[in-house]
């Protein structure tokens, strides 16, 4: 049976249950919740202009629609008064628009299992990283946050194959250490977190992280008759990262700062020297957030990875409503950067509803 049919049916089912409904199922010992979000996204910016390999522009829209679906899953058994079992499934739908065909695109963001225990949380799939834990803090806007942390894949939000152990003591000390295997890229990779938490609501932390990642290349030349010959090609190469993280929590206020430092690989290119800095400043009063941002990263032989822009944002809570404008200042020269970052100013309006 076709799999976005599935998706799609799957979807049509949780968006009529009530969003009061979070709870589907419950006894003594089994919760099952069903929920996700419904985010309609407008962009506006230079970037969205399309070209041709040749850079004739093929498409002069400044505008990008980048609404999305996303459905969850997951469940809690307890096992005795040391073991709960634990399970969650997400995915996320977009719409994909070619040529006047409209399609549906899909991803999957958690699917993983696993067991919380006295001891700590163990968990195997498609999860967050250990490091995830520190560049969550700054990663709090609606839009332009968290820029930063992507290139690595164990440094990623998420990444595939991943086994993850997680602890917090009620003293306020957390750690966490990861291993992922055969990931995204071919990775195998690992990483490790300690952050302590101040009873004034400032909490410190620190985070390594490195992996082996395959990068390929398609390379394109002729035979004796004039004829193209594609042959691909594939490095293995390692990348590390080093973390240091503070964040502030305390009446309406969130201040947060993240260094990360190391060596980034890429395709034909081992070990540069890499350094990012990720800050985060938000107030909320009554049903209002508004909050800035600064996202920078530089490697010094791999120009493409270039990120530099100051974000600001309103956004308004509305129960489970959430209406927001975001606005990226560009500080990047023309032609700087390309792959994680743009070197244009871009705007998005957002309207989400969470069930």
């Amino acid at each position: 049976m076709n799999m976005k049919f599935i998706a799609i049916a799957v979807a049509a089912a949780t968006v009529s249950i009530p969003a009061s409904a979070a709870t589907v199922y419950q006894d003594d010992n089994t919760v099952f919740n069903v929920g996700g979000r419904a985010e309609v996204r407008g962009n506006i910016s230079d970037a969205n202009k399309e070209f041709d390999d040749t850079g004739v522009e093929t498409n002069d829209s400044t505008y990008k629609d980048k609404s999305r679906v996303r459905l969850t899953v997951d469940g809690k058994q307890t096992y005795n008064s040391d073991i709960t079992f634990v399970g969650k499934y997400e995915f996320e739908l977009t719409e994909k628009t070619d040529g006047g065909s409209d399609d549906v695109a899909m991803n999957t963001r958690h699917l993983y299992a696993g067991a919380e225990t006295s001891f700590g949380d163990i968990f195997y799939g498609h999860q967050v990283n250990a490091v995830t834990y520190l560049t969550d803090w700054t990663d709090v806007a609606e839009t332009f946050s968290g820029y930063t942390n992507e290139y690595n894949v164990a440094t990623a939000d998420r990444a595939k194959n991943m086994l993850r152990y997680a602890t917090t003591t009620s003293y306020g000390l957390t750690f966490q250490v990861d291993g992922n295997f055969n990931s995204d890229q071919q990775s195998d990779g690992y990483g490790a977190i300690v952050a302590y938490e101040l009873p004034i609501g400032l909490e410190l932390g620190a985070g390594y992280a490195a992996s082996d990642q395959t990068f390929d290349q398609t390379i394109t030349t002729l035979d004796s008759s004039g004829d193209p010959i594609t042959t691909p090609t594939y490095e293995t190469d390692s990348s590390d990262t080093y973390l240091l993280a503070a964040k502030y929590a305390n009446d309406g206020i969130w201040l947060a700062a993240m260094y990360q430092g190391g060596n980034i690989s890429a395709l034909g290119i081992s070990d540069s020297d890499f350094s990012a800095v990720d800050l985060y400043a938000g107030y909320s009063f009554g049903d209002n957030t508004v909050n800035m941002t600064y996202n920078y990263y530089s490697a010094d032989d791999i120009g493409a990875l270039d990120i530099d822009f100051i974000g600001i944002e309103y956004a308004r809570y509305m129960g489970s409503v959430a209406l927001f404008g975001s606005y990226k200042f560009n500080l990047l020269d023309e032609g700087e950067g390309g792959e994680g970052d743009n070197d244009e100013d871009e705007l998005q309006l957002g309207l989400r509803y969470g069930f």
